[in-house]
């Protein structure tokens, strides 16, 4: 139970921190909410783009690609994306850019800043490269699907951009061209030199903070409301997303230290970078940042009670 406590407690403490921070700064009018957007840019264009990119530049590829795991990650985000996309259509009668990003919002977990301290903490080091795995499918699938579907809703002189034009604006997006590039470089055995490596890190190291620090900011601005929509975004996020992930791993295959590492990303909560994604874009952000706060809370609970599964998983 102790180590259970400690490792949802390191896993939260910095998320916690960095979103108050935030919004002191809002409340207290040290900086302008709007500055959250800038903020968000910044990230979503730079910080965690380079990031994902040395990431998946210095893995092994036979670890980063292994079929099983990849196969029930990509179910397990793939059915609440879909799931989030229905809802917002269906049941919350949203157009097709806020459902995309509602559909973020019930399928992307935080893994680049969660995952290391819960996977370290449950399983072992060697746990990290599935953090890597987890960012892939993000980046490479779930993602540039929104991009796609918020390319075809922005409009110019009302007019929709065609699917050729929506596609080639998700592929030029720094948050889904540099995995891919990471990924290649890894494939390739090209190793990167140690000084691109250094100087990159500075401003990779940088995503976590400030996309934490945004959200804070956005919220400050916002009345928070725990509302139906919200309630399911979370549910779909922090309940059903690891069960679907885990019985997906499990039919392929996957047992002992796989399954849970595989079980543990869908525990995570929702991303900051959908929040970012919703103000970068002036687009579903109260929801947004509702649901990723709401997210991280609930996460104490699902954190806690999936270490507890994972523990008994690996015996």
């Amino acid at each position: 139970m102790q180590n259970i406590l400690v490792t949802t407690t390191h896993s939260l403490a910095p998320i916690c921190f960095c979103i108050a921070l935030g919004w002191m700064a809002g409340k207290l009018q040290m900086m302008p909410v709007e500055y959250g957007r800038a903020l968000a840019r910044f990230v979503v264009l730079f910080a965690l783009p380079i990031a994902l990119f040395l990431a998946a530049a210095k893995a092994n590829p036979a670890d980063i690609f292994n079929a099983r795991i990849l196969l029930s990650l990509l179910t397990g985000f793939g059915v609440t994306f879909l799931i989030g996309w229905a809802a917002g259509h269906l049941l919350f009668k949203h157009g097709e850019a806020d459902s995309a990003v509602q559909a973020l919002a019930c399928s992307f977990p935080n893994i680049a800043y969660c995952g290391p301290p819960v996977l370290v903490a449950s399983v072992g080091s060697s746990a990290l490269l599935m953090v890597v795995s987890g960012n892939l499918i993000v980046t490479l699938i779930v993602v540039p699907i929104a991009l796609v579907v918020l390319a075809r809703s922005a409009t110019d002189e009302q007019h929709r951009i065609g699917m050729g034009s929506a596609l080639w604006s998700a592929v030029k997006q720094p948050l889904v061209f540099l995995p891919i590039a990471g990924a290649c470089v890894a494939a390739s055995g090209f190793e990167l030199p140690e000084l691109a490596v250094t100087a990159a890190s500075e401003i990779g190291v940088a995503a976590g903070g400030a996309a934490l620090f945004a959200l804070g900011l956005t919220l400050s601005g916002i009345s928070l409301q725990l509302n139906k929509e919200v309630t399911f975004n979370v549910l779909v996020k922090n309940v059903l997303q690891p069960i679907v992930i885990f019985g997906a791993a499990y039919l392929v295959g996957l047992r002992g230290a796989l399954l849970a590492q595989t079980f543990l990303l869908g525990v995570l909560p929702t991303a900051t970078e959908v929040s970012a994604i919703a103000v970068s874009r002036n687009i579903y952000q109260d929801r947004a940042a509702g649901s990723t706060l709401a997210s991280v809370l609930a996460s104490i609970f699902t954190i806690a009670a999936g270490v507890s599964v994972a523990v008994l998983l690996e015996e």
